[in-house]
């Protein structure tokens, strides 16, 4: 039985768009032991994927110390591969120091030079691209480039319950979002005035019933949406497990949202999406779907390499958020809408 090793530590959008790696592996080899290294943050994103036998939890703190740990944990299970779903050199350390034959990975500056099999970042590459570039290093094919989630049939019986009989079509906001371990960038918002006056203008136009989510990290944002909203709003924010949340989104005619974890997990189950960027670069980073739409200043979409959003850097006016407008946010919903069927329900 092949063995195979999968490290990609961070962060839940990411981890997402690693899932077509997973679905890849799974096809090319049904009877491989696959395991997955990540955080505990970004874990969730992960629950329940058919393709994977265990999640291994991947230090919080990286230290040198911390990795060294892990790959000793690692060396006595005798993997056959390693793939490296990250840009960090201490992935590629713990696979090295795991003793993993086959090592492939994304190396970029040469921090993947303890890879056996290394991919470069093409300029404009999506990161799910630039992940199965990895998976084809070791002769694996890619099998699509949708996201994928199972939502749990139960939790999605005991969501809809909850939800009642409302009125479609259904839409769920979140206005929040850019908060991850040691990286917090709320220039990736978009103002809360604006997600009130989209909703105010969904509601009006379609009837729609507003659902606001997000975590304790946006209750500022959620705050602003509903002060400034004249149309009534049902407020789910800080409500909701991971599934019950994926549950939801399986369940709405359609997602509005920035550019976040949240986006790709409505992806990840079929719902039509609408994501809003700014200073992050939608080639590289959109949800991935068969419908998902993005809105985004046009300078977004020459931002051809990935940034480090740890490190602080000035935005341009050309980047800033601000120059998406409620006109053009509430077309491209109107557009999704209009091809929408309302999903069914337990």
């Amino acid at each position: 039985m092949r063995r195979i090793l999968v490290v990609k530590p961070c962060c839940l959008g990411d981890a997402l768009m690693a899932t077509p790696v997973l679905r890849a592996l799974r096809t090319a080899f049904p009877d491989a032991a696959i395991d997955v290294v990540v955080t505990r943050w970004a874990a969730p994103a992960f629950d329940g994927h058919p393709a994977i036998r265990r999640l291994i939890p991947y230090p919080e703190q990286a230290t040198l110390p911390a990795i060294a740990r892990l790959a000793q944990q690692l060396a006595r299970e005798r993997y056959d591969w390693g793939l490296g779903l990250d840009r960090s050199p201490r992935v590629a350390l713990l696979l090295y120091l795991s003793r993993i034959p086959k090592r492939a990975g994304v190396n970029v500056a040469g921090r993947g030079i303890l890879y056996t099999h290394r991919v470069r970042p093409r300029p404009s590459q999506h990161e799910t691209e630039l992940y199965l570039a990895v998976a084809e290093m070791l002769g694996v094919s890619p099998q699509g480039l949708e996201p994928e989630y199972a939502v749990p049939p139960d939790v999605r019986a005991s969501v809809a319950a909850r939800l009642g009989s409302v009125t479609r079509p259904l839409v769920v906001i979140h206005p929040g979002g850019a908060v991850n371990p040691g990286s917090t960038f709320l220039a990736k918002r978009w103002p809360p005035e604006r997600f009130a006056a989209l909703a105010d203008r969904l509601h009006s136009e379609f009837s729609a019933t507003i659902v606001l989510v997000g975590g304790s990290s946006d209750a500022e944002a959620v705050s602003g949406v509903l002060h400034a909203a004249r149309s009534p709003l049902l407020d789910w924010s800080n409500r909701l497990t991971w599934s019950e949340l994926a549950a939801l989104l399986s369940l709405a005619d359609l997602f509005v949202g920035n550019d976040s974890g949240i986006g790709h997990l409505a992806a990840a189950v079929g719902t039509a999406t609408v994501s809003i960027f700014g200073p992050t670069s939608p080639l590289l980073y959109r949800p991935l779907g068969p419908r998902s739409l993005v809105c985004a200043p046009p300078a977004s979409w020459t931002l051809h390499e990935a940034r480090d959003l740890r490190r602080p850097f000035s935005i341009p006016d050309t980047l800033d958020i601000r120059n998406v407008t409620v006109n053009e946010v509430a077309q491209a919903c109107a557009a999704l809408l209009g091809a929408a069927g309302a999903p069914d329900v337990p």
